[in-house]
């Protein structure tokens, strides 16, 4: 979904492919007060197939414009996965097998 095909209320949910691996799920909404402004948070990130937990204090943007708070939203993203890597949980290998 790009940014082109949004509806345009108040409050737009959207998926966002950040880079091969990396699907982000982002909030935008628009200010009611003069001059709009949009924010862009980031709710959740998936990548290679893990769930990776983010602050949405940390990874608010804003801009002038939907296409500005995005971009520096997808920025504080970019910046957070770096800095903490993705540890796959491996939850299978605590399960005891399955017997009859």
């Amino acid at each position: 979904m790009s940014t082109k095909d949004e509806p345009a209320g108040p409050v737009t949910p959207g998926l966002y492919q950040l880079d091969g691996r990396t699907l982000v799920s982002v909030r935008l909404t628009r200010s009611a007060e003069d001059p709009s402004r949009f924010r862009a948070v980031a709710l959740a990130v998936l990548r290679d197939n893990h769930r990776v937990t983010l602050s949405s204090i940390s990874t608010a943007a804003y801009g002038d414009d939907r296409e500005s708070a995005l971009e520096a939203c997808m920025g504080r993203v970019k910046e957070r996965l770096d800095k903490k890597g993705v540890t796959p949980s491996h939850r299978s290998s605590r399960r005891p097998e399955a017997s009859l």
